[in-house]
This record gives structure tokens, sequence and C-alpha cells, in this order.
């Protein structure tokens, strides 16, 4: 009968010691793909805010060529009037 008990015991300090070890391997694992979530996360960001830059610099790029537009219209509707007015003061 002890016998038995100290093999039961054994067997549950065995499985124990099993448990313990599949714990500590599986919470490696786990840190392991928090560290590589964490770099993707970090990869992402920085992709996100080289993209809020770009979209930042375009809308830049947009004011100005809208203003850039107008001079122009402006410029050319002028030229469009003294041409005008040479034809029809020549006439």
């Amino acid at each position: 009968m002890v016998y038995i008990l100290i093999l039961i015991i054994g067997a549950l300090c065995f499985v124990i010691f099993g448990l313990i070890v599949n714990f500590k391997i599986s919470n490696l694992d786990f840190q392991r793909r928090v560290m590589l979530l964490e770099e993707i996360i970090l990869d992402m960001k920085s992709n996100l805010e080289d993209q809020n830059q770009k979209v930042k610099l375009s809308e830049d790029l947009r004011s100005k060529l809208k203003a850039s537009n107008e001079t122009l219209n402006n410029s050319i509707f002028n030229l469009n009037c003294d041409i005008f007015e040479e034809l029809y003061s020549k006439k």
C-alpha cells in the first residue's frame, strides 16, 4: 500500500514538473511572439507616419498648385484682354 502511494506521489510530482516545464516553454514562445508583434506594430507605425507626412506634403502641394493656377488664370485672362484691346483698337 505504501509503495502504491509513493508511486502515485512520484507520478504526480512528475506530472507537475512536466506541466511547469510546458508552462515555461509556452511562456517563452508567447514572449517571442509578443516581441515579433511589437516589431510589426512599430514598423506599421513608422509606415503610417511616413504616409501621413506624404499626405501632408501632398496637401501643401495641392494648395500651392491651386494658388499657382489662380495666378496663371489671372495672367492668361489679362493677356487675352490685352490682345483683344489691341485687335479692336486697330480696326
